[in-house]
């Protein structure tokens, strides 16, 4: 950047600086007495670009208040590398508020306000900071040293802030990665603990989901068998009137049947011994007994004999037909008892003992009876009252409320294992929950420490890759760093001879800025303690020189201004009129050079050159 122009309000000893026009190229000359208020103009452009100076803290800014005023302000118009040109406003109030305006010179509104937008779009613009400007472009009134090796302004001049700074970030990130793979571990190890207390035996859901089936079926099996004998105790005692009723006509059926049987015997028998034998024995006496027992019997009726017997047996088919269909029917009604007669029995075989404890057994010779359908039925021993029971409702001979007595006891017994089943399944299905719970909790668990293992892999592998990254940083900082040195010296090399007149052209810069010179007439290197102080602060203000030639080449674009304060404090003048001749010289990019000195040798001509006093107060514009 080139100051182009600065106006000053109530700061330090002046009541209005104004310096306009200001060269791009050569010297500007300060000159005064002590107390003049030579130093002011470094303070006020040093407080205008960063908002602070050398010699004050901001925390006692206010110093720069000029004594008898409330307030100050510094205006400072400077060009950049591209041509734009910017102007700075700060303000300063005696409680220590401060402001700060940017803009670009011409525009309608500023870049940034406020003092932390403003630094920061200042740093952007110009490529450094106050602490790279202290250890370069600004040289305060003080004795010229070297920059420590370590600051933050040698290493922005030497190219490695962005390479120490991701080093940092990286060693940041390995320490925290570290920290979270610490972390990570010692929570896998309270998982595994944690698995460890539930004690998950990976048989034991699957063993209690195959028992939970076994009594889901055997109580659905109950539940049927409940079902089932309800339908058939309903439908017996349904059943029971027809087939009762069934029975009956079937025996009246039965009963006419022989009797028509009996007639078709006699009708027929009679017929054949009077037609066909009536001169035998059995012939004669049946005509004999016809004829006194019915007056008008005559051979003219014998055929009737035959018509009758045709009847009688057309009469004894109806009836075997009758019966047979009734036979036929009370086997499918039977069919009903025998369905109800076999649920109870199977329930009495299902049950070890009965209700009295004797033991339900088959007997060695059942015996039998004949049911309405003329089938023989089996006697089932065991229980006296399941047995008897269950022959009586095979032959439909026990009543609806004995039945229904019989059946309400099997059916509570029934519903009680339904019940009991139902309770055992509710508990197991309880325990297989709680089980699932535990499984799925060390399932989870699993996933977790699965998690936490990979990604611990991930840390591990980002710490592998951050520490190869921070091995290539040293390699390239180191290397950064050398080539730094040597560029330095060869600056130096290129400038003390200038400063020095051709007795000490080569340096010696160590990688912690250890100067030593090589001098020309003892042919060897000597420390600065060998040499005089003037000699010194020439060597010295080459390396500030090239400390800053690096600053403009690593970071800033462009011509840049650099500001001397008594440099020649321990020169004399010869040595100060060969440093004033050399340093416009020195550098195509530091073109802008402002130079405070006590005075100047005789006849020293520079591009401006401004006088201070004790007694001004102003220092006017148009230079």
């Amino acid at each position: 950047m080139i100051i182009t122009d600065i106006s000053a309000e109530n700061i330090l000893k002046y009541r209005q600086v104004e310096l306009h026009d200001l060269p791009e190229n050569g010297i500007i000359a300060i000159e005064g007495v002590n107390e003049s208020g030579k130093s002011t103009i470094g303070e006020i452009i040093c407080f205008a670009l960063f908002g602070r100076t050398y010699s004050l803290s901001s925390g006692g800014l206010e110093k720069l208040i000029r004594w008898d005023e409330p307030r100050c302000s510094v205006t400072i118009r400077f060009r950049i590398a591209n041509g734009h040109q910017f102007e700075i406003v700060r303000m300063l109030d005696r409680a220590g508020n401060q402001g700060a305006r940017l803009g670009q010179v011409g525009g309608r509104e500023p870049i940034a306000r406020g003092t932390a937008a403003v630094d920061d779009t200042l740093c952007d613009l110009l490529g450094f900071g106050y602490d790279e400007f202290i250890e370069s472009f600004y040289l305060a009134q003080r004795e010229i040293s070297t920059p420590h090796p370590h600051s933050h302004a040698v290493k922005t001049m030497a190219g490695l802030t962005h390479m120490e700074y991701l080093d940092y970030e990286y060693a940041e990130e390995i320490a925290e990665q570290q920290e979270a793979i610490g972390g990570g571990r010692s929570e896998i190890g309270q998982i595994e603990e944690a698995i460890a207390a539930l004690a998950i035996d990976p048989d034991r859901l699957p063993s209690l989901e195959a028992e939970g089936e076994v009594l889901q079926k055997k109580r659905a099996g109950t539940q049927t068998e409940v079902d089932q004998l309800e339908q058939a105790s309903t439908a017996y005692q349904d059943t029971l009137p027809e087939i009762r009723a069934a029975v009956r006509s079937r025996g009246r059926a039965k009963v006419l049947r022989f009797l028509s049987f009996l007639f078709t015997l006699a009708l027929l028998g009679g017929w054949f011994l009077l037609d066909r034998m009536p001169d035998s024995g059995y012939g004669q006496m049946l005509a004999s007994t016809l004829s006194e027992q019915i007056p008008e019997w005559g051979p003219q009726y014998r055929p009737w004999l035959l018509y009758g017997g045709v009847a009688s047996g057309i009469l004894f088919l109806m009836f075997w037909f009758r019966v047979a269909a009734l036979n036929g029917h009370s086997t499918k009604l039977l069919e009903v008892s025998r369905t109800l007669a076999d649920r109870l029995s199977a329930m009495h075989q299902d049950a070890p003992t009965t209700e009295g404890g004797e033991m339900a057994v088959e007997s060695e010779a059942a015996p039998v009876d004949e049911s309405p359908a003329g089938e023989e039925v089996p006697v089932v021993a065991g229980s006296e009252e399941i047995a008897l029971a269950s022959l009586r409702i095979a032959t439909f001979q026990a009543e609806a409320a004995e039945v229904r007595e019989l059946v309400g006891r099997a059916l509570s017994r029934l519903r009680q294992e339904v019940e009991q089943l139902q309770q055992e399944i509710g508990c197991l299905e309880q325990t297989i929950a709680t089980e699932k719970e535990r499984v799925d909790k060390a399932a989870s668990l699993s996933r977790l420490k699965e998690d936490l293992e990979e990604n611990i892999a991930e840390l591990q592998q980002h710490i592998h890759l951050r520490e190869l990254g921070r091995e290539l940083l040293q390699g390239a900082i180191g290397y950064q760093s050398q080539q730094f040195n040597r560029e330095l010296r060869g600056l130096v090399g290129h400038t003390l001879p200038l400063f020095t007149e051709g007795r000490y052209e080569h340096l010696q810069i160590d990688e912690d800025l250890t100067v030593r010179v090589f001098s020309s007439d003892k042919r060897d290197f000597m420390d600065l303690e060998e040499i005089s102080s003037g000699t010194q602060r020439q060597v010295m203000l080459a390396v500030r020189l090239a400390l800053s030639q690096e600053l403009v080449n690593s970071t800033v674009e462009g011509k840049q201004f650099m500001f001397l304060d008594e440099p020649f404090a321990f020169f004399d003048q010869q040595r100060t009129s060969n440093a004033l001749k050399v340093l416009p010289d020195l550098s195509d990019s530091i073109t802008q050079i402002w130079i405070v000195a006590q005075s100047f040798p005789p006849g020293q001509a520079f591009d401006v050159q401004i006088l201070c006093t004790r007694e001004q107060e102003t220092l006017p514009g148009g230079l």
